[in-house]
């Protein structure tokens, strides 16, 4: 085909998605991997790791990864290049936000202790000890709001309970430039009742009932929730992380669980992953762990994929990609 557009495939690409791609136009070819013959011809590359070397791309004119995180993709030289790199947030944001959102509902409701009666065929001799908590009328804090966290404020909103948020620019509500799925998210930023910018999560984390972290691992953020902002957080409150490990300092973390300063954990991101077996957030009893599933659904791959064909639709139309990444920023 003489003005063919080549389309590599490096990551998974379910069947009618594959469709729904070649029926934006006839001019469309998918192509499976990344051999040296596909790299020769590619004008666009799917990817889950950008193993390729963008200068024996001649023809290549952007690269859409299929992950959100491009932490691994920062040593790769498509990071040096000048290529447009877009990911794929906003597709998870449904996935990531239901994780938070049962994580959270897991602590207030107190499933963990109802389990383990459960695996001891145990009624409770006296209810006192497993009074839970309503999530209507309290407030949540949702450090980082980006798509995960304004969906998961949209759910919160519709739960009755009061949203804060932080960002890096707080005057910036809305956004622009992002893939969101239908019925997703708060694109305006009207939600929640006031945004903090990074220097004031202590003053937002001293009215929280429930903070919810979403922030995405930079240089700026790592290690950003340390003991100072974690001490500003009431003791009755419940922490759940579903952004990235390195974000919360875990340390101090464990220092605020075990001395009764914050009420419970849900993490579903450790600095290190696998979580080592001698950590000591294995044992502590206000703490539920989950091994890094929240975007991990049975449709995970075609979320990602509406990313894809969002952007080859926006770039046979010439309108500006979805997503584009910033590797200075890490996101």
């Amino acid at each position: 085909m003489a003005n063919e557009l080549v389309v590599a495939i490096d990551a998974p690409l379910p069947g009618r998605q594959a469709e729904r791609l070649r029926r934006l136009s006839s001019r469309i070819e998918l192509v499976q991997g990344v051999s040296p013959e596909v790299l020769a011809r590619a004008e666009i590359i799917y990817t889950a790791a950008a193993r390729f070397e963008p200068e024996r791309c001649p023809r290549l004119q952007w690269v859409q990864t299929n992950s959100v995180t491009i932490a691994h993709l920062m040593d790769q030289p498509i990071a040096r290049s000048s290529l447009p790199v877009a990911n794929v947030r906003g597709a998870y944001c449904p996935s990531v936000a239901e994780c938070a959102l049962a994580m959270l509902l897991a602590l207030t409701r107190r499933l963990p202790e109802c389990q383990a009666m459960q695996r001891e065929r145990q009624w409770p001799a006296e209810y006192p000890p497993l009074a839970t908590r309503n999530c209507y009328g309290k407030t949540i804090a949702v450090a980082g709001y980006g798509s995960t966290g304004r969906h998961l404020a949209r759910i919160a909103q519709a739960m009755g309970m009061r949203v804060l948020a932080s960002k890096r620019n707080p005057d910036r509500r809305a956004v622009e430039g992002m893939f969101s799925l239908p019925e997703t998210g708060d694109p305006a930023g009207t939600i929640p009742e006031r945004i903090f910018g990074p220097q004031e999560m202590c003053e937002m984390f001293a009215q929280a009932d429930f903070v919810a972290v979403t922030l995405p691992l930079t240089p700026q953020t790592r290690g950003s929730i340390g003991r100072r902002e974690l001490g500003s957080m009431p003791a009755h409150a419940y922490l759940v992380d579903v952004g990235r490990g390195g974000v919360i300092d875990e340390p101090a973390l464990v220092e605020h669980l075990r001395a009764g300063r914050i009420a419970g954990a849900a993490l579903d991101v450790f600095t290190e992953e696998p979580l080592p077996s001698t950590s000591p957030l294995w044992s502590l009893p206000n703490v539920l762990i989950v091994p890094h599933l929240g975007s991990y659904t049975e449709d995970q791959a075609e979320m990602a994929a509406e990313v894809l064909i969002a952007n080859v639709s926006r770039d046979l139309e010439g309108k500006p990609l979805l997503n584009r990444v910033d590797f200075r920023l890490g996101y």
